[in-house]
Formats: C-alpha cells, sequence, structure tokens
C-alpha cells in the first residue's frame, strides 16, 4: 500500500538538503535529490525539473522512466508554455489538452508549475500521472513551495546557476576542437544570459 509523506515533512527534507554545505558532495546532483524526495514522498509517476537556457526549456533531473523528450522551446507544450508564461497549469486529462506534448503513452494527467525568482522564470517542475484528474489543491500548493525553494537555491549567492555555467565551460574547454564541432546556436546566449542572471548575485 502507498503511503503519502505529510508535505510539511517534504519540505522539511527539501530545505535541510538544499542548505546543507555538503549538497555538492555527493555525485548526484542537488536538483536530482529534490527530485527524487518529491518523487518518493509522493509516488508521481513522472517527476522533473528543468530549466530556462536561452529560448527553451531543459531538463536537469528526473525521476521515472526514461523520456524522449530533454527539452521543449517556449512557448511550445505544456513545459514550454509555463516556461514562457510563468503560469501554473493543471491538465485533469491530457487526451483534451491541445498543448500537451506526449512523452509517455501512460501518462494521463499533468501539472506544470514555474520556477520564479522576483517575476522572472528560470525553470519548470513537471509532474506527471498515470491516473486521470490526479492532481488537486494539495499538490499545486507542495510543488509551488518546492519551486520557491529551489528558486532560492538556484540564485542565491549564484550558488547554482553560477556553478553549472563554470561546469559547462570547463567541459567544453576540456574537448578537443574536433569533439566540439559548432555549438548550437541556442548554446551561446544560453551561457550569456546565465552569466547575466547570476552575475549581480555573486557576493
Amino acid at each position: 500500500m502507498k503511503t503519502y509523506r505529510p508535505t510539511r515533512d517534504l519540505l522539511s527534507e527539501i530545505k535541510k538538503l538544499l542548505a546543507s554545505k555538503e549538497v555538492y558532495s555527493k555525485r548526484i546532483s542537488p536538483l536530482q535529490q529534490v527530485v527524487d524526495v518529491v518523487s518518493k514522498g509522493r509516488h508521481y509517476f513522472w517527476t522533473g525539473i528543468y530549466l530556462v537556457v536561452g529560448n527553451q526549456v531543459v531538463r536537469q533531473s528526473f525521476s521515472g522512466p526514461v523520456p524522449p523528450c530533454h527539452s521543449f522551446a517556449l512557448g511550445t507544450g505544456n513545459v514550454g508554455t509555463t516556461g514562457q508564461a510563468g503560469v501554473v497549469k493543471i491538465v485533469p486529462d491530457v487526451t483534451a489538452d491541445p498543448t500537451y506534448s506526449m512523452c509517455f503513452v501512460e501518462t494521463k494527467s499533468e501539472i506544470v508549475v514555474p520556477i520564479k525568482i522576483v517575476g522572472r522564470t528560470i525553470g519548470v517542475i513537471d509532474v506527471e500521472s498515470d491516473q486521470p484528474n490526479a492532481f488537486g489543491a494539495q499538490d499545486r500548493i507542495f510543488l509551488q513551495r518546492v519551486a520557491q525553494e529551489l528558486a532560492r537555491f538556484l540564485t542565491s549567492r549564484g550558488k547554482y546557476l553560477v556553478r553549472h555555467a563554470r561546469e559547462k565551460a570547463a567541459e567544453q574547454a576540456s574537448k578537443s576542437p574536433q569533439e566540439k564541432g559548432a555549438p548550437p546556436a541556442s548554446e551561446r546566449p544560453a551561457q550569456e544570459r546565465v552569466r547575466a542572471a547570476v552575475g549581480t548575485r555573486s557576493h
């Protein structure tokens, strides 16, 4: 029998996780750790965290079946639409939603919650269920609170976004000229956007 952990317990665990000095000591990324807590605590069919990168919303971590969809253009699908509009979307029946982009045939309902800081959407939490009409007010409140914690973590002292940009830059610099090739056009503004977004917040 499935047991659902109380919202208070889950949020407390996520806050401690993101506030811990050891959050980067594990080989698992902080965002993956948060996804695991959320997914196991509520037994969601699929849970993912995306970040806005240039003109796309790009998946960073997930729990559930391996998805074929790695990213969405802003305004495309429910993930891309929420990344652009910054508004929570609950879909009781994905077959009746023209915006839904199918990644899993099992998905029957979906909730997408923006991760926002000072009114700006920097990411998205996407949760899918294999049951219709699975998401109510409690799920919405819970995921919005998780999004608030993630927004603070991602932008405070440039903790995550700066590190993420540096790791990507180091990874690119370590590649041979043959491996580098021509970078996709979307990656250049993405790196510039990350630097611009967190540069003034680094202390």
